[in-house]
């Protein structure tokens, strides 16, 4: 009985936290989707010009995002309120730098990036956890080849400038973020198995952040590649 009470007891647990996670992923998407709404709708005529006018400033928001992923990531075993207040910002400085990418495309490829995007972040997500293989080499593997992804897309914006190397990036990153979604959903179980009931708040942010990055990255790619039909 008292193995039967403590699985209960960890299902419990696991299901509570999963709720948290997910919690604030709906958070972070739901300020990234009003920002983004408001600077394509109501003040486009004065945000947009100056962020198009000046690459730096797009490409500074960009640095300011990593900086504050380093920041969640270091302080998600530490300072829940920090890790929370630091997770808004970046989803609503996101939200401004969505809103430029998406003002390059028409609407219908945003509806069909938007849905295909939820399709497959559902399919994946469920894929993660429910699945008993360990999903740690294919997830470690997938976190190298984003970095390949990043420098190949400033090498390509930069210097190359090809059509095809931009849509091969896409396509590319569809793969490796759809299998991130999976992997980052297993982590939220182990997470939790390591640290049981003392699993921190802060950790709760840290593995919606990685689940954001995963369906942002995604959506933006699909985003590249309907726009092109």
């Amino acid at each position: 009985m008292d193995q039967q009470h403590q699985t209960i007891e960890n299902t419990t647990g696991l299901a509570k936290f999963y709720s948290k996670v997910y919690g604030y992923l709906g958070v972070g998407l739901g300020i990234s989707a009003l920002i983004s709404y408001l600077v394509l709708n109501v003040f486009a005529e004065s945000v947009l010009p100056v962020i198009f006018g000046n690459p730096l400033l797009f490409w500074g928001m960009w640095i300011a995002q990593l900086v504050l992923v380093v920041y969640l990531g270091k302080n998600a075993f530490n300072d829940s309120a920090k890790s929370l207040i630091g997770f808004i910002a970046y989803s609503a400085l996101t939200g401004v730098t969505i809103s430029v990418t998406l003002a390059m495309y028409n609407q219908q490829a945003i509806v069909r990036a938007f849905v295909t995007t939820a399709i497959m972040f559902v399919g994946m997500s469920l894929l993660g956890v429910f699945i008993k293989k360990d999903l740690s080499a294919i997830g470690h593997a997938l976190y190298s080849l984003v970095i390949g992804v990043i420098i190949a897309t400033l090498i390509n914006t930069f210097f190359l400038k090809s059509a095809p190397v931009d849509y091969f990036i896409s396509y590319s990153m569809v793969v490796i973020f759809s299998g991130l979604i999976a992997y980052d959903n297993q982590k939220i179980k182990l997470i939790y198995q390591e640290n049981g009931a003392k699993t921190a708040s802060g950790l709760a942010v840290y593995c919606a952040l990685s689940l954001y990055l995963d369906i942002v990255n995604l959506f933006l790619a699909l985003v590249r590649i309907f726009g092109r039909d």
